[in-house]
């Protein structure tokens, strides 16, 4: 009976809080785990850490290597770039939204450590990745190719986005210092392969059309790009975790993207989050059209 309360308050939380992209959200399961926006462009945006539903039944993860920390307000951040999205130019983005407590699970994991072992928390994370999976392979195969932002958010002292490309802070360093080219699979390799050598990886990370360059330029510093190319010693950095590597790798050959984390101040908090869903809107439609420029 618990839980069903439990559902029913977030399905009307979805309807009315968070304005249209949230009126559109529906929930996936019964349980409310996980809340899920149809797209029409090929654009799939998951916010795996800001839920704040705690199910008491669930003990907390302890195991090891276990971070239990909530990304505050991830989750009205890409319900944001939704409403602005959908307002402006009619389009949606696939959004895929856990709402559960990162305390009971971690969406940005792979299954022994997303659970810690908790067996109840296995139905929760598959729900969440077959959206995520269903979503794309929908959006490649209406256009072609997908877009996928995996959003999170930080608490390091520098106010920037942070785009993890699953390239580290060395790498970057190098690849803008020396042009020397990872060989390592990174989270744009479906482009490059895509392009079939008309781009670099150095023009997508630090060039003018880049996305962190573009975002920097409409006021939101990022790293990397033009303006900030890498991380400087003791900065710290996160380059991407399980999702950007598993939804932009081997098996999904027509997706590119990259993980965003996010910082609180003029981006996560109240005031800041219409702009930063003005401001990425811009510029995501704006590098959607390069990469469709791309021919196959």
């Amino acid at each position: 009976m618990k839980r069903v309360f439990i559902t029913l308050l977030l399905a009307n939380y979805c309807l009315w809080s968070l304005g249209q992209g949230a009126a559109a959200l529906k929930l996936v399961d019964k349980d409310g785990w996980t809340s899920y926006l149809q797209g029409n462009i090929p654009l799939v945006i998951s916010a795996p850490h800001g839920g704040t539903l705690n199910l008491s039944e669930v003990p907390d993860r302890s195991c090891e290597g276990a971070v239990t920390v909530t990304d505050s307000y991830t989750k009205e951040l890409a319900i944001e770039i939704a409403d602005y999205l959908q307002k402006s130019n009619g389009k949606n983005p696939y959004l895929v939204i856990c709402n559960l407590i990162r305390k009971d699970i971690d969406q940005n994991r792979d299954l022994p450590e997303a659970t810690c072992g908790e067996s109840s928390m296995e139905a929760p994370w598959l729900a969440f990745h077959e959206q995520i999976d269903e979503a794309i392979k929908e959006a490649v195969a209406q256009h072609g190719y997908c877009i996928y932002i995996d959003l999170h958010g930080h608490g390091h002292p520098e106010q920037r986005l942070e785009l993890g490309y699953m390239l580290s802070d060395k790498e970057l360093t190098e690849l803008y210092e020396k042009k020397n080219v990872p060989a390592k699979q990174h989270s744009l390799s479906n482009f490059l392969a895509r392009s079939k050598g008309s781009l670099q990886l150095y023009d997508l990370l630090f060039g003018p059309n880049a996305f962190g360059t573009l975002m920097a330029k409409e006021g939101f510093p990022s790293v990397p790009s033009a303006q900030d190319p890498y991380p400087q010693e003791g900065q710290k950095y996160f380059n991407g975790g399980y999702n950007t590597r598993r939804y932009t790798g081997v098996n999904y050959p027509q997706v590119i993207g990259w993980q965003i984390e996010s910082n609180m101040r003029g981006v996560r908090d109240k005031a800041g989050r219409p702009v930063f869903a003005a401001a990425f809107s811009k510029v995501i439609l704006q590098y959607m059209e390069q990469v469709a420029a791309i021919k196959k």
